[in-house]
Order: C-alpha cells, then sequence, then structure tokens
C-alpha cells in the first residue's frame, strides 16, 4: 500500500513537470494562449488519476466521515434510548413506590384498628376488673363494718351496763 502511494505521487510530480512549459517559464517568452498538446496531455492525466485519487484519498475520507457521523448518531440513538429506557423505569420505580406505600398505610391502619381493638379490650378488662374488685372491697368492708358494729354495739351494751352499774352504784 505505501509502494502504491509513493509510485502515486512520483507518478503525478512528473505529470506536473511534463505539464509544464519550460518555454513559458522563460522570462520574455510568456503566452497567454493555450497550448493545446499540454491541455491534452493535463486533461488525460487528470482522468488517469481520478480513480487512484479516489481510491486513495476520496472513499476513506468519506468512509471517516460516514464513520463519523455513524458515532455520533449512534450515540444520539443511544442517550435518547437510555433517556427513554431511564424515563420509563422511574415511571416503574414510582408506581411500585406508590403501591408499597398503600400496602403500607393499609397495613398501619390495620395495625392501629387491631391496636385500638386491643386497648379498648384490655381497658374493658381492667375497667371489669376494678370494678370486681371495688365490689369485693366494698363487700367486705360492708362485711367487716357489720361485725364491727356487732362488736360495738355488744361493747356498748356492756359499757353501759357497766356505767349504769356504777352510776347506780349495784349491779344491774
Amino acid at each position: 500500500m505505501l509502494a502504491a502511494k509513493n509510485a502515486l505521487k512520483l507518478l503525478a510530480l512528473v505529470a506536473v513537470v511534463a505539464a509544464t512549459p519550460s518555454a513559458a517559464l522563460a522570462a520574455g517568452d510568456f503566452q497567454l494562449e493555450p497550448h493545446w498538446p499540454y491541455v491534452g496531455a493535463n486533461v488525460v492525466l487528470f482522468l488517469l488519476l481520478i480513480p487512484f485519487v479516489n481510491r486513495l484519498m476520496i472513499q476513506p475520507m468519506l468512509h471517516v466521515l460516514d464513520e463519523r457521523e455513524a458515532r455520533t448518531t449512534g450515540a444520539l440513538d443511544r442517550a435518547t434510548a437510555l433517556e427513554a429506557k431511564t424515563r420509563e423505569t422511574a415511571a416503574q420505580i414510582e408506581a411500585r413506590l406508590a403501591e408499597a406505600r398503600g400496602r403500607a398505610q393499609n397495613r398501619r391502619a390495620s395495625i392501629l384498628a387491631e391496636a385500638e381493638a386491643e386497648e379498648r379490650a384490655l381497658l374493658s378488662a381492667a375497667s371489669d376488673d376494678a370494678a370486681r374488685s371495688i365490689e369485693s372491697v366494698r363487700s367486705a368492708v360492708e362485711a367487716e363494718l357489720a361485725q364491727v358494729r356487732s362488736a360495738l354495739e355488744a361493747d356498748a351494751r356492756t359499757l353501759a351496763r357497766e356505767a349504769a352499774s356504777r352510776l347506780l352504784g349495784r349491779t344491774l
């Protein structure tokens, strides 16, 4: 490939030198009209060099430009696709979060309802237990009070008899 490029460069140099009229370079002999054999040689040389220049310079340059365009456009397309996928994933995550929040809220409400029911049951049981305790203490106090009253009545009668016997000075 390198040899072909060097040969092409040498051929182009020879063609340029051959196409340049040496008489036109002389100071006194400057012509404004074309020298048709040189024009023909230049046209033929141009036509012969077109495939080589096309293959060695133009096609690789076009290929590089196409690759650059494909990379740029491809990167933009991939970025757009990734952005769309990101939006879609974010929407799915938001939907799942909303669903999880709903389930958590429902679970929280059911736990609170269960706790309130258990609290009411415990309060009711404690209230019933307190009422029973109060009733048993009240009945125990009433029974003891009745016992103490009967004991006091007996003692009061005895004391009254004793007081009356002392006051009267005799036994009753």
